[in-house]
């Protein structure tokens, strides 16, 4: 691609510009920041993974742009010309051009996915300029990606942005602007080409945010300006420590005839986890001393579909179940890195970090089962702390317990399934079924994997809160505190259901109160991909994994990626379990 503005040539190309969707998924905001610094090499890899994740949510995700540009010459640039409207560009005739300083255009924009690689292709199509309409949003749209397939797609992508670009000022085509550009230094495979180093703090920014500067060092670059050259990029880029989710990018390279600046902020998109671009501010200077500053916005973000109405990110939707008032909340399918990075405090060996793909939706108990609910199902009272309350987690429960209890529910579901209500939240997807419909659920326990995936919740850090966890956020055992952060209160014994706040997925005490039973046997993790798919497990074993920490444990054995392991006959007064279900029409 090349540039062209009025006496000065500007070609930037941008080379194999892709921001690879490796199979990791995160990372919803933290509920709280960590106090202590992170290092460097953390930040970076929980950056990395959250841009795989940010792939995965904005892939198609379309945004309303406006972008302003002005300049301090005046510049050769098209006007829009009558009867246009919805049928693209006609050939330019030299009435059409004016020389002008101030430009203001609509658009939509997107990452288009490319069918023949893992590239995200930015797409930018212009719909009107200075007020003036030259195409029908929604038809163009669908026109573009409804009706073509294939390698056609990206090419007619490219061919509309290449009709776009002659309405900016001067009819310059740049690469750059772009507002997710400056993600691309965090890839994976970027990485090992620049050289990075932690700056100070920025007092403008939220609690928790690092500042990491950027400089690239090693050929190919990730820009190419004329004539394929290297364009070396250098800049800063701001990092949520917790969750890797980066908040703000400023980029900048420099030839002889140019120096350009990006700089992009984003905004948390709560219910999706991922920050979506804000502002996006660029400044071009020219060798003969004309300058050009924009100023993109971006809103109304909306995955695209024929009617262009879908959120990014539908809300999860619930399950109860009225014989026993279990309520279960259903997860969508994603990939995210299960086990623990090297630097983590308190990691053992058998967490070797690996990439997991949970390939269909699943729902998962809200709460660990109850006192009341075991009692309800079972008819008995097994738990050393029966005086603790109905609403308290059942506990001294050996798997083959558990294993009769998750029998007569399947049992009692197949004699009366109109014993399910379907309770979703608003605007959930079809494929969940509608309102009330009657889907009855199967149950089960999570595997080690799919519970894993519901406590971390899109989080990155050792817990689904971040860095640290607080007794004011999970019942464990006080005394015996996280790393270097202050001990705490030690209850000494459970807590009903609901007492400490929701993790992002809206699930409760998925650190502490009680240890949980999953369906595997314990195992070193596989090391080939393919069995990360949906894993179960090995076949056989000597002991069950458990998962979650304790009333009774320190606030270590409470981390998102521990593993704990009890013979099935086992019980404890500070071992229970909370049950899954696939839903069955």
């Amino acid at each position: 691609m090349r540039s062209q503005v009025a006496a000065a040539s500007l070609a930037l190309t941008l080379a194999a510009f892709a921001i690879f969707a490796a199979s990791a998924a995160f990372a919803s905001s933290a509920s709280s920041r960590a106090s202590a610094v992170v290092p460097l090499d953390t930040l970076l890899d929980r950056a990395a993974w959250y841009l795989d994740y940010f792939v995965d949510e904005f892939e198609n995700v379309v945004a309303e742009e406006r972008y302003v540009q002005d300049s301090t010459m005046p510049l050769p640039s098209f006007s829009p010309v009558g009867g246009a409207r919805g049928g693209g560009f006609p050939p330019p005739s030299p009435s059409d051009a004016a020389r002008a300083r101030h430009r203001d255009l609509r658009s939509d924009f997107l990452l288009v996915k490319s069918p023949d690689t893992l590239a995200l292709v930015p797409f930018r199509d212009v719909i009107d300029v200075d007020g003036v309409a030259i195409r029908d949003r929604e038809a163009r749209l669908a026109n573009l990606f409804l009706s073509a397939r294939g390698a056609s797609v990206m090419e007619q992508a490219e061919r509309i942005g290449a009709e776009g670009a002659r309405y900016n000022l001067g009819n310059m085509r740049s690469t750059l602007g772009n507002p997710v550009l400056g993600l691309g230094v965090l890839q994976r495979t970027y990485q090992a080409r620049f050289r990075f180093t932690l700056a100070k703090d920025d007092r403008a920014s939220a609690a928790g945010v690092s500042v990491v500067e950027f400089k690239e060092t090693a050929s190919p670059a990730m820009i190419r300006g004329e004539a394929g050259r290297d364009l070396m990029a250098h800049g800063r880029v701001w990092i949520d420590s917790a969750t890797g989710r980066v908040t703000k990018t400023e980029l900048q390279v420099e030839q002889p005839v140019i120096r350009a600046s990006i700089v992009t902020t984003f905004r948390l998109e709560d219910r999706s986890g991922i920050g979506v671009p804000e502002e996006m501010r660029e400044q071009y200077t020219f060798a003969n001393g004309n300058r050009i500053a924009t100023v993109a916005t971006y809103g109304r973000f909306r995955r695209f579909d024929v009617n262009t109405t879908e959120d990014i990110r539908t809300p999860l939707g619930t399950l109860v179940d009225e014989w026993t008032g279990m309520t279960l909340v259903e997860l969508p399918p994603g990939r995210f890195t299960m086990g623990s990075g090297s630097s983590e405090i308190g990691r053992n060996d058998d967490e070797a970090m690996h990439d997991v793909e949970i390939t269909r939706p699943f729902l998962i108990g809200q709460y660990e089962v109850t006192q009341q609910e075991w009692r309800t199902v079972m008819g008995t009272a097994p738990s050393h702390f029966s005086a603790c309350g109905s609403g308290c987690p059942v506990e001294n429960v050996a798997f083959d317990d558990v294993q009769q209890f998750i029998a007569k529910l399947n049992a009692h579901v197949a004699r009366s399934p109109e014993s399910v209500a379907l309770r979703q939240a608003q605007g959930d997807r079809e494929q969940s079924g509608p309102v009330g419909s009657r889907q009855s659920p199967r149950y089960r326990l999570p595997t080690e994997a799919e519970w894993e995936y519901a406590c971390r919740a899109r989080t990155a850090g050792p817990f689904s809160t971040g860095e640290n966890l607080t007794t004011a956020q999970a019942n464990y055992n006080g005394k015996l505190p996280y790393a270097s952060f202050p001990a705490g209160e030690f209850r000494q014994k459970p807590t009903p259901a609901g007492t400490f706040p929701l993790n992002p997925w809206g699930l409760g005490d998925m650190h502490g109160n009680v240890w949980e039973w999953t369906a595997d046997w314990y195992a070193p993790y596989p090391e080939f991909s393919f069995a990360n798919i949906d894993p179960h497990g090995p076949a056989s074993g000597e002991k069950r994994v458990i998962r979650g920490g304790s009333w009774y444990f320190d606030a270590n054995s409470a981390r998102c990626g521990l593993r704990y392991t009890h013979a099935p006959q086992d019980k404890g007064f500070s071992l229970g379990f909370r049950v899954a279900a696939d839903r069955v029409r």
